[in-house]
């Protein structure tokens, strides 16, 4: 098995699936004008998707038991992959569910690829590879929040892009069938772990402060940012009302390239010491000021660099949050790291999920974004009160 064609495999999966993602605020126009339906049901493509992941987030654990690794990630390969056949539906409805089943392939293979990771390379290595590998759903966010526009028109609309995106993603699953095999399964399937102590081990997971903290720490961020997709190319195409020379429709683009490189720069930073919490904090501050003045402004330039700066500052959570599983909980094993982050991925999409669909009705009732600007700054400025009180105590983190 070549481990770096596996490598390829996971990142390239979910770079394409991110662009299909995100390609959906890049061209809802199109998609509000086919389909002649409102916001909130246009922003339903986007949303169906994070509905899907809460489930495939919940139950992926338990299919790679059954299936094994090699079956699963195939099978999430092909959920995704259902978008072939975008081109021939002309049902809404119909056209939802097909999201929703990219939605579980996708939460397939992002829970896989820790995991493959983990098996495939030695703990230098993997750290650098998970790393790497956050960066594959932000090219693609690249890909589509710069290129979705030409590409649609090249390709002959909305719906043969979607179902390019598919053809690539069955390809690539096939690469991973012929390429990987599943011998790391008789190795889990041996543990001897009872049901009554996984039953423990799921409930400390559950109700933990420390995947609260996190939860509420991410969870106003995230919605930010799911917000940058979504919405805002519809805000700079219909509704901002800007010169035709602005360039303030790039906001996107240059938000997820700031991503990028805090992602990596965030390591760094948090090989200077800096507590979890302390850094957390104080990076949400500046990213509430941010935020305000990139929702808010008229400049171009102020929004575009205010916009670098809420991704670059946001990326470098990347490196401390992911890590408190690991490093606070007691006893941490893998199978309490995955318990915990399974909790932490649901709960996240639950909370994203309900918000955006929530922004999306505001819109459509108020006929602005101004409610749905106020309603994200809010989530931005609340969630860090929140987690810092919820976060155990800095001794008690440590214990």
């Amino acid at each position: 098995m070549n481990k770096w064609i596996i490598e390829f495999v996971l990142y390239a999966v979910y770079m394409v699936f991110g662009a299909a993602w995100a390609t959906t605020g890049a061209v809802m126009p199109q998609i509000m004008a086919d389909f002649n339906i409102d916001v909130s049901h246009a922003a339903l493509m986007s949303n169906v998707i994070l509905w899907a992941k809460i489930l495939g987030a919940f139950c992926t654990s338990i299919l790679t038991a059954q299936l094994g690794a090699k079956k699963s990630y195939l099978l999430g390969c092909v959920l995704t992959g259902l978008s072939i056949f975008i081109p021939w539906t002309n049902n809404f409805d119909l056209l939802l569910v097909i999201r929703f089943m990219g939605g579980l392939g996708g939460a397939i293979c992002l829970v896989s690829l820790v995991p493959t990771v983990a098996r495939l390379f030695d703990n230098k290595t993997a750290s650098a590879l998970n790393s790497l590998n956050c960066t594959s759903n932000i090219i693609g966010t690249i890909i589509a929040l710069t290129l979705a526009g030409s590409l649609s028109v090249y390709f002959g609309g909305w719906r043969n892009l979607l179902a390019i995106y598919g053809v690539v993603t069955l390809v690539l699953g096939a690469v991973w069938l012929i390429c990987f095999t599943d011998e790391e399964v008789v190795v889990t399937n041996a543990s001897h772990d009872g049901s009554t102590d996984k039953l423990r081990i799921m409930k400390d997971a559950i109700f933990n402060r420390v995947v609260w903290g996190m939860i509420a720490q991410y969870v106003g961020a995230m919605i930010m940012m799911i917000f940058m997709f979504t919405f805002l190319p519809l805000y700079y195409a219909k509704y901002a009302h800007l010169p035709p020379e602005s360039h303030a429709h790039l906001s996107g683009t240059v938000n997820q390239v700031g991503i990028m490189l805090g992602a990596i720069a965030g390591p760094f930073c948090k090989a200077r010491g800096y507590h979890y919490k302390n850094w957390l904090f104080s990076t949400s501050i500046a990213m509430a000021i941010t935020t305000f003045i990139m929702l808010f402004a008229t400049n171009d330039i102020l929004i575009l660099v205010c916009s670098f700066l809420t991704g670059f500052v946001f990326a470098t959570w990347f490196a401390f949050i992911f890590s408190i599983p690991k490093e606070t909980l007691k006893g941490a094993n893998t199978q309490t790291v995955t318990y915990t982050m399974s909790t932490f991925w649901v709960c996240t999409f639950v909370i994203a999920t309900a918000n955006s669909q929530l922004i999306g009705w505001s819109i459509d009732a108020t006929g602005g974004f101004t409610m749905g600007f106020i309603w994200v700054f809010a989530l931005m400025v609340i969630s860090p009160i929140v987690a810092l009180f919820v976060f155990p105590k800095k001794s008690a983190s440590h214990a």
